[in-house]
């Protein structure tokens, strides 16, 4: 079975501590530590900021967002508010952007100011983030920000059900977790083997919302269902169903369905509540070659005003002042409104264990 990320996680475990011992703390360019311009906190926090990043010039981002649809938009609203900071970015998924920054650091190179994605636990733990303050996470709940400081959340990603509506008449959608066990479901329904956000996430909210042992006894009858099983991402797996391939995609981001039946495609999406929620993680690289104009992108990408830049780009942010463009995609909305949040940190810790018990269950 080919779920890359678990065994991702594992050849990492080997090269963590080697990371870990090539780490030093470095002097940026301006004579400040990247731990004393991330830990700034004072009235002209700001304008100290500016000045410093004025002379570095330029930053390098890390981000698993797509180029077009959101990274070169909100890199072109950031040079606009700061148009003396060039941005450059290079795009991959978080396990291809982690091991890109530990094989950079263990060969001694730090070009990477800022990282994003769902792998910040790893990186944290191989001392490759430093700790900073924004004065814009105050505005956050603590589900949306990490309680030590190392990360904050730009945006924010709710799983649900995405179904054609051809194939299933609204009087017959799925509203319940109980309904997704009907008979006239199996073999119709399709779901990624992606551990970072496919089944084994499915397993996990599934395991912590009703507890381990309904949790298991629901999931050994839905085994029964003959859910398709496909290696592809989550939006690959919704278009199957825009298709007519499958009539219901379980666990898949519920703006793609927006986003879809926008341009017309027969699809729409339900949530099953409590609806599992993934975080982005945004972070600082502890050897940030361009600390001042880093932290100003990361200010800028939390604050009301960048924003409401995810938001226009159809993205789900996750200031809770800033509702998503078509509002009813986030709790709240009139569509649902218990939602239960995985963390970067339980994300890496549990994750093994929902594999293996979507290997146990339905690979049969």
């Amino acid at each position: 079975m080919a779920i890359r990320r678990l065994y991702f996680w594992r050849v990492l475990t080997v090269l963590l501590g080697v990371a870990v011992a090539l780490l030093e703390t470095e002097v940026g360019v301006l004579g400040a530590s990247v731990e004393e311009v991330a830990s700034l906190n004072q009235p002209e926090r700001q304008t100290i900021l500016e000045d410093g990043a004025k002379k570095e010039g330029k930053l390098l981002w890390y981000s698993t967002l797509i180029v077009n649809q959101a990274l070169i938009p909100l890199k072109l609203a950031f040079e606009k508010k700061y148009p003396f900071i060039h941005v450059e970015y290079y795009r991959a998924n978080s396990e291809k952007l982690v091991q890109r920054m530990i094989a950079e650091y263990q060969a001694k190179r730090f070009d990477v100011d800022t990282i994003d994605g769902t792998s910040s636990t790893v990186l944290r733990k191989a001392g490759m983030l430093q700790r900073f303050y924004s004065p814009d996470l105050r505005e956050y709940p603590a589900d949306l920000k990490d309680s030590q400081g190392y990360y904050a959340v730009p945006n924010v990603y709710f799983m649900t059900l995405g179904y054609n509506t051809t194939l299933v008449p609204s009087k017959d959608v799925p509203k319940t977790m109980n309904d997704l066990l009907n008979p006239k479901w199996q073999g119709k329904m399709i779901w990624s083997t992606s551990a970072g956000s496919g089944a084994p996430v499915f397993i996990g909210n599934t395991l912590m919302t009703m507890g381990e042992e309904k949790g298991k006894a629901y999931l050994q009858k839905l085994a029964t269902q003959n859910i398709a099983k496909t290696t592809a991402s989550n939006r690959a797996v919704l278009d199957m169903v825009i298709a007519g391939e499958y009539a219901i995609a379980i666990n898949i981001f519920n703006y793609h369905a927006v986003i879809s039946k926008n341009s017309g495609a027969p699809v729409d999406w339900q949530a099953l509540e409590p609806v599992p929620g993934l975080v982005k993680s945004l972070g600082l690289a502890k050897n940030s070659p361009h600390p001042y104009a880093a932290m100003l992108m990361i200010d800028f990408l939390i604050s009301k005003e960048g924003q409401k830049v995810f938001q226009q780009l159809g993205y789900l942010p996750a200031h809770p002042e800033v509702p998503a463009k078509t509002q009813n995609l986030k709790p709240g909305g009139g569509r649902f409104t218990k939602v239960n949040y995985v963390s970067p940190e339980m994300l890496t810790e549990k994750e093994d264990g929902w594999v293996k018990v979507f290997e146990k269950l339905f690979f049969r």
